[in-house]
């Protein structure tokens, strides 16, 4: 992870960790005592059948995959380009205090947007790189259910201490992590109302 000191006038670096190999031991997937998150908000209904042009769905849609998932308060995304695609880096700002940021990264490892059975899902999958302050795998979506209408938001993830320091300050990080993803999904229900999106 990097420390971006705004008042100094420093600006992240996607390129930084673009080069950079999977966070260790990552790709030998979860182990017994890691995280197993799944954050899930019910956030729009709409006709049955396939996503409605420009309904709740596709409006969710085009912010998860310009990665415009969290408050932009909270988090603000680093990108080369938007929609993401497969192997692209994907830069995660954390505003942390006022004038001061940590940036990391991940490597999207898959994108969807296809129905299988009686739901459509449209989202990626990413894994955080070597000096991430969390080590592990996240899935972020939306998913229809065609029988019903329902539209559902969701962030999946398994995760560990990725550093010396999120490792020691494992309440505060643990407490952070939460409260990002549960804001995620209070942003994205807004997102699919309409009442504000970062989306052009």
């Amino acid at each position: 992870m990097q420390w971006i000191l705004k008042v100094f006038g420093q600006k992240p670096r996607l390129q930084d960790w673009e080069n950079r190999a999977a966070s260790p031991t990552v790709e030998q997937g979860p182990r017994p005592k890691d995280n197993r998150d799944c954050f899930e908000r019910e956030v729009a209904k709409e006709a049955l059948g396939v996503p409605e042009q420009g309904g709740p769905h596709q409006r969710v849609a085009k912010s998860i995959m310009a990665y415009e998932i969290f408050p932009p308060e909270v988090v603000s995304p680093v990108l080369h380009r938007s929609p993401i695609q497969v192997g692209d880096t994907v830069g995660i700002l954390f505003h942390f205090l006022p004038g001061v940021d940590l940036f990391c990264g991940a490597i999207v490892l898959e994108c969807f947007d296809e129905a299988r059975d009686e739901i459509w899902r449209t989202g990626f999958k990413y894994r955080t790189l070597s000096g991430h302050p969390e080590l592990g795998e996240e899935t972020f979506s939306v998913e229809k259910n065609m029988n019903t209408g329902t539209v559902v938001v969701a962030l999946r993830s398994w995760s560990r201490a990725g550093t010396w320091l999120t490792w020691l300050a494992w309440p505060y990080t643990r407490y952070s992590q939460i409260r990002a993803n549960k804001s995620a999904l209070a942003y994205l229900a807004m997102v699919a109302a309409q009442k504000f999106s970062l989306s052009k």
